[in-house]
């Protein structure tokens, strides 16, 4: 075992950093399977809490192993609360489409998040947006547009959800993405769930529906594929830079495709893996620009620094 962990650290960072949120992708997908069986008939405010609360037992063994200073320390403790509010808010949404389309259509759409960054970024945070990602923006949308096919497919509520959510999750990634320069993997999953159960509580109680024993286990099985998933993937986030984890992503597209198939009998069609690829294309470009970008604000400053 001790072999295998010096060999492990021993691998680039930024190797390290992709198979972490390499694992995050399947187990997410697993995440994926557990939580469509009860989203059948349990009401989506429910299953958000239910889905956090049973990942927040799997997360007690850790805040006991660390102690309750060292897992829930943190400077920054209201980026913590917005993160958990934000992503609160993009998981009721998630979880109202989850049973209305497939696990691919859900994956696909998911890729439109750099793109909404971009926007977003440009709208409300003043950011100089040039035409070439303004470009890659619009093919984005192109992308989106080929899978869902207004006027030729039905824009049903699950599209409209998953679209709305993107964005949403997409400014939680953002935010988890500054937190891990100063806190640890572990505080920001902890302080995620915590935020989370919270928020949801009350929605849960006023739709409140009892599950069965069946659901409880298939919670039991997201709750424990959830905090894995979160873990691996701060990890990544915290070894790795964005622009080289993005490709990593598609994959995901992959696993739920065929878990959708072989499980659920649900077969996209060839449209959704072309609007995807050309969403995929756009979404690698702009993070390429973004890097760029980055680059050219740190090779500024450093030139700046010596005669400031």
């Amino acid at each position: 075992m001790s072999s295998f962990v010096a060999r492990w650290l021993a691998l680039p960072p930024n190797l390290r950093g992709i198979l972490w949120v390499g694992m995050s992708g399947v187990v997410f997908a697993l995440l994926n399977v557990f939580t469509l069986i009860p989203s059948q008939h349990l009401n989506p405010y429910v299953m958000a809490f239910l889905r956090y609360l049973f990942g927040a037992m799997f997360l007690l063994p850790l805040v006991i192993r660390l102690g309750p200073y060292r897992s829930l320390h943190t400077n920054r403790l209201g980026l913590h609360i917005s993160r958990g509010a934000i992503h609160t808010v993009g998981m009721m949404l998630w979880f109202v489409a989850l049973p209305l389309t497939t696990l691919a259509e859900i994956t696909a759409l998911g890729f439109t998040g750099p793109i909404f960054v971009t926007v977003g970024a440009a709208l409300f945070l003043g950011e100089d947006v040039r035409l070439r990602r303004w470009l890659a923006v619009i093919v984005g949308f192109i992308g989106a547009m080929i899978i869902i096919r207004p006027g030729f497919s039905a824009l049903h509520l699950g599209v409209i959800c998953i679209l709305v959510s993107t964005p949403i999750f997409s400014a939680s990634n953002l935010i988890s993405k500054a937190l891990a320069r100063t806190d640890s993997a572990s505080t920001i999953v902890i302080w995620q769930n915590i935020v989370i159960v919270v928020c949801a509580a009350p929605l849960a109680i006023w739709f409140w529906q009892t599950p069965s024993w069946v659901d409880l286990l298939w919670f039991l099985a997201a709750g424990l594929c959830g905090t894995l998933g979160h873990i691996c993937q701060q990890r990544g986030y915290q070894l790795a830079d964005i622009t080289l984890l993005q490709p990593i992503g598609f994959l995901s597209l992959i696993w739920n495709t065929l878990l959708g198939y072989f499980l659920f009998v649900q077969t996209p069609d060839a449209w959704t893996f072309v609007g995807a690829a050309v969403i995929f294309g756009s979404a690698m470009y702009i993070s390429h620009r973004e890097a760029v970008r980055r680059a050219q604000i740190k090779t500024a400053d450093t030139k700046a620094g010596p005669e400031s």
